[in-house]
């Protein structure tokens, strides 16, 4: 049987793959099956993976779609009862999957999320190798059986990390319908968040598992008009999605709908021209995000003497 699956869509990581799969290679057993999705890489990549990992699947697709029409295709394939997937630029922490194993046999969850550290391939400073080696990707209780949908949602929130490499997916728990948005990136933020609504059994182990290769030129370091639309689009009705929740949860997903804004629009100025105007949307797409309004998120802002946070969004809500 295939208790899991591990989902890499490769694209143009020739340079990084082999050091990703030797992290794993050595930790994989009969019920774990490697699946690539090539998306039309013009690179060695594909066939890197199929020599490193022979009993690997790979998947060439014709056309390049993007990253989320190949995390689809992957979620269409896979086997195994819990989805992990792991970018190829990447490395797996030594022991990861058997901690997996041990917490899957003790509590059947239907999620579990990891921590991860951050390396990059350049020069950085100790004080900023320090701060990076251990993330926390989710605030709560470590190593139990957790059922309280408000504490799952207010500790992924809290700590904003909606990467797919730090979360393993009971498959049963997927909904048919929710997919991986194409043609757009931020597309992890658009999916998780949904994602936990539907399972209900999660443990989160404060152990890093990943090691996430910080390569030059982030993502929001690139941000555009278009990157900056598909930021504020990625959350955009979800409100409408979650059950009730109590205040704390409430409160820790709208400061994170919150921060999202502002950060865009304070991005939007500096681009200016085109960038200008997506202000509008960005905020109706506030609306339909955050579970509070703008007036109750400034009062929830004042209750808790956030002042000076809550001065910042009167001035711009």
């Amino acid at each position: 049987m295939t208790w899991l699956s591990l989902l890499l869509p490769i694209y143009r990581v020739e340079a990084w793959l082999p050091a990703c799969l030797e992290s794993l290679r050595d930790q994989l057993d009969d019920g774990v099956e490697v699946i690539f999705v090539d998306d039309a890489s013009p690179d060695r990549s594909a066939a890197l993976a199929a020599a490193l990992l022979p009993q690997g699947r790979v998947i060439c697709e014709p056309v390049n779609r993007g990253v989320s029409a190949a995390r689809n295709r992957l979620l269409d394939t896979a086997r195994g009862d819990y989805l992990w997937f792991i970018d190829p630029d990447d490395l797996l922490e030594p022991g990861a999957i058997a901690r997996l194993r041990a917490v899957i046999d003790q509590h059947r969850p239907d999620l579990v999320t990891c921590d991860f550290r951050v390396f990059d391939d350049g020069p950085s400073t100790a004080s900023t190798q320090a701060r990076h080696r251990h993330i926390a990707s989710f605030e709560g209780p470590t190593g139990v059986l957790m059922a309280d949908v408000n504490q799952r949602l207010r500790g992924l929130f809290t700590q904003g990390q909606f990467h797919p490499w730090s979360k393993i997916v009971r498959r049963a728990c997927w909904p048919a319908g929710l997919r991986f948005p194409e043609g757009r990136v931020f597309e992890d933020m658009a999916v998780y968040p949904r994602l936990a609504l539907h399972t209900p059994r999660h443990v989160h182990v404060a152990e890093v598992w990943v090691a996430y290769r910080q390569r030059s030129g982030s993502l929001l370091s690139k941000l555009d008009a278009k990157r900056l639309d598909d930021w504020t689009a990625a959350l955009d009705g979800l409100a409408a999605d979650l059950p009730p929740l109590d205040d704390d949860a409430r409160f820790e997903i709208a400061h994170f709908c919150a921060r999202t804004l502002l950060r865009a629009r304070r991005r939007r100025r500096q681009l200016g021209g085109e960038a200008l105007q997506g202000l509008r949307t960005d905020a109706e797409r506030f609306d339909r995000s955050s579970p509070l309004n703008r007036r109750e998120l400034l009062a929830a802002y004042l209750r808790r003497g956030r002042w000076l946070r809550g001065l910042q969004w009167w001035r711009s809500a």
